[in-house]
């Protein structure tokens, strides 16, 4: 079993996953367990609202597994573009889940694993964590989409100091440059992000999941599109949730 999958608190699922021997790094299997993980997930929007990625051991994730790829898949091209491709679509189908989508990143997350963490809604990092891009470092190109979201996440300078230089970060200073929510000692990290998931998901489903899409969509859009955009998905959500009306009747004290 390379994902392990448990729900700690209700409405919260978690992946777990379990290569520390390789510090989870992503050979075939375990990608491909991911994202039908992730599918799986995305699939139960009624009962999970909250999904949680984390990786056993010392690290998070330490992106693709060099070894594995050396073992014969980057001598067939076609193999190992079919992995990337499936590197791709895991992470943008964690950015289209319903789910506000956590990653709880401890040790290490560099290169894929470092991507890993940039597609997911929120991070809450271990202060000591070692973060970066790092593809340069090894003259490797980024295939999960660091160059695309760090970018957009820290505007282009800062962003490209870290892509050109494979320069490595701390847990702390993410979370100073707006990459993570909270960073926390490690022995506080498993606590801080249950405690998190589970104020989450005390909202109400479909307003999550409406939420994430408008909050997402305005790194897309112009502000006045966005504007509109935020209109239209307010009416979809009052024509289609019963929890609305007992919302704003609550708030109203009526």
């Amino acid at each position: 079993m390379t994902v392990s999958i448990d729900e700690p608190a209700p409405q919260v699922r978690r992946l777990t996953l379990e290569r520390p021997e390789r510090m989870n790094a992503l050979d075939g299997p375990t990608l491909r367990a991911l994202n039908e993980a992730v599918l799986d997930c995305a699939a139960a929007a009624s009962k999970v609202k909250v999904l949680v990625i984390r990786g056993s051991g010392r690290a998070f994730c330490a992106g693709n597994d060099l070894k594995w790829l050396a073992s014969g898949v980057l001598d067939d091209g076609a193999a190992h573009m079919r992995h990337q491709d499936l590197m791709q679509d895991t992470y943008e189908r964690l950015e289209a889940a319903p789910q506000i989508v956590l990653a709880s990143v401890n040790g290490y997350a560099v290169a894929g694993g470092f991507e890993l963490m940039l597609a997911c809604d929120l991070a809450i990092v271990d202060e000591a964590a070692q973060l970066g891009d790092e593809h340069i470092r090894r003259n490797l190109l980024p295939s999960g989409g660091s160059s695309q979201r760090l970018p957009r996440k820290l505007g282009l300078q800062r962003a490209m100091l870290y892509l050109v230089t494979g320069r490595r970060m701390t847990g702390s200073e993410a979370l100073a440059l707006g990459l993570a929510v909270q960073a926390v000692p490690a022995a506080q990290l498993e606590a801080a992000t249950l405690e998190l998931a589970k104020e989450i998901a005390q909202a109400d489903a479909l307003a999550l999941a409406s939420m994430k899409q408008m909050a997402r969509r305005s790194m897309e859009l112009p502000l006045a599109d966005g504007l509109r955009y935020e209109r239209w998905m307010q009416h979809c959500y009052r024509t289609q949730s019963p929890s609305l009306e007992a919302g704003v009747r609550g708030f109203a004290g009526t």
